[in-house]
C-alpha cells in the first residue's frame, strides 16, 4: 500500500510541474506576440536574443540609442536601432554598402530602401533620417 502511495504522490508531483511548466511556456510565448519590444543595449537577454546581427554589428552614430524589435506577426519581422541626437547617415550608409547593398531609387515615404540586387526573396535595410528631431532609424526586415 506505501509503494501505491508514494506512486501517487510522485505522479501528483509530476502532474503539477508539467502543468506550471506548460502555463509558463504559453505565458512567455502569449506575452510577446504581436508585440514592438523596446529595449537598450545592457538588456542582456533581449539584445542578444532580438537583435538581427546586423543592426548589432551597425556602427553607433551617437551614444544615445536603442533597439526596436517587432516579431513580424502577419508581416516580415523586422530589427531597429534608433540614434538620437545624430548629424547624419552616413557612417551608417557606408556599413550597408560595405554589407553588399545599394541603394534603391524608389523610397517608403522619407525612407531610403536598400537591397542586394543578386538575393531573390532579400532582406531590406530601410534608412531614415528626421533633421527636425535629429533621430535616425536603421530597420532590418526580414524575408526570408
Amino acid at each position: 500500500m506505501t509503494i501505491l502511495l508514494k506512486v501517487l504522490k510522485w505522479c501528483a508531483l509530476l502532474a503539477v510541474t508539467v502543468f506550471i511548466l506548460v502555463w509558463l511556456f504559453v505565458w512567455l510565448v502569449a506575452s510577446g506576440t504581436g508585440e514592438t519590444t523596446v529595449y537598450k543595449e545592457n538588456d542582456f537577454f533581449n539584445y542578444h536574443t532580438l537583435t538581427d546581427k546586423d543592426i548589432e554589428n551597425a556602427p553607433r552614430i551617437t551614444d544615445d540609442f536603442y533597439f526596436e524589435s517587432h516579431p513580424g506577426d502577419g508581416y516580415a519581422p523586422s530589427s531597429s536601432i534608433i540614434f538620437k541626437g545624430a548629424t547624419g547617415t552616413e557612417p551608417l550608409r557606408y556599413y550597408l554598402e560595405k554589407l553588399g547593398y545599394t541603394k534603391e531609387k524608389r523610397s517608403l515615404g522619407e525612407k531610403e530602401i536598400w537591397s542586394k540586387s543578386d538575393q531573390s526573396n532579400r532582406d531590406l535595410f530601410y534608412l531614415y533620417f528626421n533633421a527636425t528631431t535629429r533621430e535616425v532609424e536603421l530597420t532590418k526586415v526580414l524575408n526570408n
